[in-house]
């Protein structure tokens, strides 16, 4: 079973009429998933730029943005077409694409190559699914491909206390030692200020 199906596995069912967005994507809460939503928008300015937001899930952060009149152009990609419907019944303005941003095969990207001012990724690497740390190596040089400014990802916490083992728990330690065999530290920054149990990367690849 390849690493899509496991993904699907776990997602596909959650996903009926009866059950919320946060709950169908594994969020703790409607708060939860909003506080990391509000670390993008606090720290980065998004007015009149593209965002690729990977991993979008069921559209919640599309509905933000034009909630709140942010102008930005926006693109979602998944790998769950179920959630991407849903999405797109949300949201049925906004540009949605079924597309494995990690795949090696370049022929599929549905995005041909396309880069973005800004490359944002919640909770999609949080599932676990046996191979994070190592899959860590391959993803987040990707994600930077995609990014001319800026790129935003966030994980859960490795701490001491119990852990569901259904996702996988990061230490921001792992994380940086990947990041900084790619950009210069001063790039680079650790946000903790937020929920006690998650963290969010941020990086500016064009200084600004």
């Amino acid at each position: 079973m390849s690493k899509i199906d496991d993904i699907r596995k776990h997602y596909v069912p959650r996903i009926t009429p009866d059950r919320a967005n946060h709950d169908v994507l594994d969020w703790a809460g409607p708060d939860t998933q909003a506080a990391r939503f509000e670390v993008l928008l606090r720290r980065v300015d998004l007015a009149g730029r593209s965002l690729l937001d990977v991993g979008c899930g069921l559209g919640d952060l599309a509905g933000l943005l034009r909630r709140r009149n942010i102008p930005v152009r926006y693109t979602g990609v998944d790998v769950v077409e179920e959630m991407l419907a849903r999405a797109r019944q949300a949201n049925p303005n906004e540009r949605f694409l079924r597309a494995d941003m990690f795949h090696d095969d370049a022929a599929d990207d549905p995005l041909g190559g396309e880069t973005f001012d800004v490359v944002y990724c919640s909770g999609a690497l949080n599932l676990n699914l046996g191979n994070n740390l190592e899959f860590l190596e391959t993803a987040l040089p990707r994600l930077l491909r995609a990014t001319r400014d800026v790129l935003m990802v966030n994980f859960l916490r490795a701490r001491d206390a119990a852990r569901d083992p259904t996702y996988f728990y990061y230490r921001p330690a792992d994380v940086l030692s990947v990041l900084h065999t790619l950009l210069d530290e001063n790039r680079v920054e650790i946000i903790e200020d937020y929920l006690p149990n998650d963290f969010t990367v941020l990086c500016r690849i064009g200084g600004k």
